[in-house]
């Protein structure tokens, strides 16, 4: 029985793929993520806001196991503040032995490298250290992990994962970035140093694709990318002012990323974008965030008969274009603002 879900951004990133992992939680006995620092994925729990960087997001629900996978990139002081701000026991998070550590020097690389003067960079270490790994000189975790307080963290990720596959336990994979960021399949250069498709995702945690039972794919209303040189995404940019005037808000809206703190820039939707990116990554079912930016009277609703005629027949258009079921619409930040839609 093929009990391994896919969770994976089908725009630029920060599509909402921490919002939708944590509130899904529930649902999983384990979540794997792989990816590296320079992805935060924000959620709420109660009014709290939380920002991970290298753990998974399904951490308040305690019945569920969290897996770093060994294409994972991790920064040690990043990784170990998730640790202590979560109490995780390496009876509950495992991280692969393979995985990747991020030097200073990687850093340095980064932040030294003219590429800066073309691309919009993180300047977390993460394209560095990976080109380290393809030339076989990486620092793996079970090397830096010796005598640490990591130790004990380090083991078997495919393993572990592949006993939850035998007793039939579902398996969540938190995709990070987002399709139009992948290696060889973004608007290159300006992309990250990975694939970050389903497909890759299922490679990355050593899933075979036997094993896969469904992918949900999220998008935003207006894609984003980073603040800066960071490249196209095929229409129009607009502004934050555009936005609040569109949607009737009475508040500002603006966005920073949630690791640099740059202000993100906006565009219109590309539905062409986006449909490539559905081939590529076949989603069953798509979950639509900020929908509150169509419509801002529809802000942090929970029940689908309350929205707006306008919000409605933005999301029965999307359908109709791509073909694919909405299932869940997020309206605003917490947890609470997600609608379930069954019909």
């Amino acid at each position: 029985m093929a009990l391994v879900d896919i969770l994976v951004g089908l725009q630029w990133g920060s599509e909402g793929k921490g919002k939708i992992a944590a509130y899904l939680s529930s649902n999983y006995k384990a979540m794997v993520r792989s990816g590296g620092p320079q992805a935060g994925h924000t959620f709420y729990d109660g009014k709290t806001k939380f920002v991970n960087r290298q753990v998974p997001c399904g951490v308040f629900n305690k019945g569920c196991f969290l897996y770093i996978s060994p294409a994972a990139i991790i920064n040690i002081d990043v990784l170990r503040e998730e640790i202590k701000r979560y109490n995780l026991t390496p009876q509950r998070l495992i991280i692969d032995r393979q995985a990747t550590v991020i030097s200073q020097n990687h850093i340095r690389n980064e932040k030294d490298s003219s590429l800066q003067e073309k691309l919009a960079s993180t300047q977390e270490g993460v394209g560095a250290a990976q080109a380290d790994k393809i030339w076989r000189r990486a620092i793996l975790l079970e090397e830096y992990a010796k005598e640490t307080m990591l130790m004990p963290y380090c083991g078997d990720t495919i393993l572990a994962v592949h006993e939850h596959i035998k007793n039939e336990e579902p398996v969540l994979l938190e995709g990070t970035q987002g399709h139009w960021l992948s290696l060889n399949h973004g608007l290159y250069p300006y992309v990250t140093s990975r694939d970050v498709t389903a497909s890759a995702l299922l490679n990355d945690a050593g899933i075979p694709p036997q094993q896969h039972r469904k992918t949900i794919g999220v998008m935003r209303t207006y894609p984003i990318r980073v603040g800066g040189n960071s490249g196209p995404t095929g229409s129009k940019e607009i502004s934050w002012k555009e936005i609040e005037q569109r949607s009737d808000s009475k508040k500002k809206i603006i966005e920073f990323t949630s690791v640099t703190g740059r202000i993100r820039r906006v565009f219109e939707q590309n539905i062409e974008f986006i449909q490539r990116a559905i081939m590529i990554n076949q989603p069953d079912e798509l979950a639509l965030m900020f929908l509150d930016y169509i419509n801002a009277e529809d802000y942090g609703k929970s029940r689908f008969v309350k929205l707006s005629k306008k919000s409605k027949d933005y999301i029965y258009g999307i359908e109709r274009e791509l073909q694919i079921p909405v299932t869940l619409i997020g309206t605003g930040p917490l947890n609470n603002h997600i609608i379930e839609k069954r019909e």
